[in-house]
């Protein structure tokens, strides 16, 4: 059984409290530090954040749905050896 799909509006919701504490506290430690903020940059890098973080919900969802086929023997660099130890056992030791 699969979950109801979550609307714009519950993916906002899910990731604000996390975007205001984060970006909240990264302008704390840049007034500490002596940079001088707005609350315009404030609202701005929220915004930004708060964007990223429900695209990247949509885009994990859609990945979870739709994954990307197995690799096919060979097609994939990392078990290119292991394909060519199958295929030709002794070739391994001629590479040294």
């Amino acid at each position: 059984m699969s979950r109801r799909p979550r609307t714009l509006f519950q993916r906002v919701r899910d990731h604000i409290g996390f975007s205001v504490v984060a970006i909240g506290v990264l302008f704390v430690v840049l007034r500490l530090l002596g940079v001088r903020s707005t609350f315009g940059g404030f609202a701005l890098s929220v915004g930004i954040t708060l964007a990223l973080n429900v695209g990247l919900s949509y885009w994990a969802d859609h990945r979870a749905k739709n994954p990307r086929p197995a690799p096919r023997d060979g097609e994939d660099i990392r078990f290119r050896e292991a394909v060519e130890d199958r295929t030709a056992p002794g070739r391994r030791d001629e590479k040294r």
